[in-house]
């Protein structure tokens, strides 16, 4: 029996993991340290920023393990990742203040964008590790956040965790796995399979769009943050903009690419909007359902998903359909807000997700190594579509001339801004199911 295959699958798999654990930024106004107003501000600055980095190193890492061609050379890589951030997780406790926290904070997302390169560069082109990844991936995308540290909505805690990220570090068990699994790989990894052969265009697409899509989701998404204070209407025209240039880059990215490959960066950006308001959910310390619960609904929900993908007829095998079922989620928000925010609905809700997730994304995998890591790290990037769920909902207004009075908006503001909300990510979703149809429907090359 040949186990090289299930062993890169379960190094994928727990490389997939770890890296969209380190890579997964909520936008959480609970803070995790106890450092002045300034010292927290940059903190604050310091998460998106690394995430967006990662994006692009995880493009550039493909690139250079295609031209190196080795399958172990990437496994090797994987497990030097794994042991960094080995090495991150122990060197937190004893930082010195914030300014060694952020500089943690940029390595550990930095080296999750080469894990993520890495694994990538590892499997692709082995349809079993394909499907491993994907599980890894977009089980830490939807589930990371379960994992919440102590601490209060208004005030600091006592005593504060010294952390590099709103989510706190990843589990130590984790760590061991991708280093023990990766470092097997490479091991038994055989000479004669070699990595993807670069295909020039592609990398130089790849590269570009994740350049491109970094810079407009840390601008625009800063951009809708800064009116946390502002007038409804100019709060929800940004958004409407922001969203639509968002939305107008991944497509011209995606049309560039390949035949259908560029259906999988659609996708992800599908789900990552369809998903959301689930995030937002589960990453509310008010949230009462256990978390083994949880991560037991979206884990099997999303294995569900990809197994149906795998195992329909060819002519359903496609992504419309999986964002379709995960389009019942932002619709239920639009339609009612208060639905499902926890409890046995939240599980309901999650596990809509999960499926529809799952089979988006195994349908629409694509063929090249760099248009697949570009797919599986623009979630975690996805700062605009964080920002525009989160702001308008939060938004507070002035009382008085005085900053220090800040009362919530009123109720029935609030009860808009959830259903426009609802409705915003349902249209963005919409929009991606157009465009995959539109995609699936050109012929290739064109």
């Amino acid at each position: 029996m040949d186990f090289r295959e299930p062993l890169s699958a379960a190094a994928a798999l727990a490389s997939g993991a770890l890296a969209g654990f380190v890579l997964t930024n909520p936008r959480n106004r609970a803070w995790t340290i106890n450092a002045s107003d300034r010292e927290i501000e940059r903190w604050l600055s310091s998460q998106p920023t690394g995430v967006v980095v990662a994006l692009v190193l995880a493009v550039v890492a493909v690139a250079g393990l295609q031209r190196s061609g080795s399958r172990r050379v990437s496994w090797i890589l994987a497990a030097a990742c794994a042991l960094a951030l080995i090495g991150a997780r122990w060197a937190v406790p004893n930082a010195g203040g914030v300014d060694t926290l952020i500089a943690l904070h940029f390595a550990k997302t930095a080296t999750a964008g080469f894990l993520l390169g890495a694994a990538v560069a590892a499997v692709w082109g082995r349809w079993v590790s394909h499907l491993a990844l994907t599980l890894g991936v977009a089980s830490a995308f939807l589930l990371a956040s379960v994992q919440r540290l102590p601490r209060s909505d208004t005030a600091y805690v006592e005593p504060a965790s010294m952390s590099t990220s709103a989510i706190g570090e990843p589990p130590q068990w984790l760590l061991l796995g991708v280093l023990v699994l990766a470092l097997a790989s490479a091991l038994v990894a055989r000479s004669q399979f070699r990595v993807q052969r670069p295909d020039r265009r592609t990398l130089l697409t790849a590269l570009v769009g994740a350049v491109a899509l970094a810079l407009l989701n840390r601008l625009f998404g800063a951009w809708i943050d800064d009116q946390e204070f502002g007038e409804p209407l100019t709060v929800w025209l940004i958004v409407a903009f922001s969203l639509a240039v968002i939305l107008t880059a991944t497509v011209l990215i995606a049309r560039r690419f390949p035949g259908i490959d560029g259906r999988f960066l659609l996708a992800a950006t599908g789900v990552t909007a369809a998903a959301v308001l689930v995030l937002d959910d589960l990453r509310t310390p008010r949230v009462t359902t256990p978390a083994p619960a949880l991560l037991a609904v979206g884990v099997v929900a999303l294995a569900a998903g990809i197994a149906v993908a795998v195992r329909v007829p060819p002519k359903w095998r496609r992504p419309q359909w999986g964002l379709c079922l995960a389009a019942v989620v932002p619709l239920l928000a639009a339609v009612w807000p208060d639905f499902g925010d926890d409890g046995v609905a939240l599980l309901i809700r999650l596990a809509v997700l999960g499926c529809g997730t799952g089979f988006a994304l195994a349908t629409a995998l694509p063929g090249s190594a760099p248009v697949a890591v570009l797919g599986f790290a623009l979630p975690f990037a996805s700062l605009v579509f964080v920002a525009a769920t989160t702001v308008p909902r939060s938004r507070v207004v002035y009382s008085g001339a005085s900053s220090e009075h800040r009362l919530p908006s009123s109720p029935a503001s609030t009860a808009a801004s959830d259903h426009l909300v609802g409705f915003v990510m349902l249209l963005v979703v919409a929009f991606c199911v157009y465009s995959v149809h539109e995609r699936r429907s050109t012929p290739e090359g064109s």
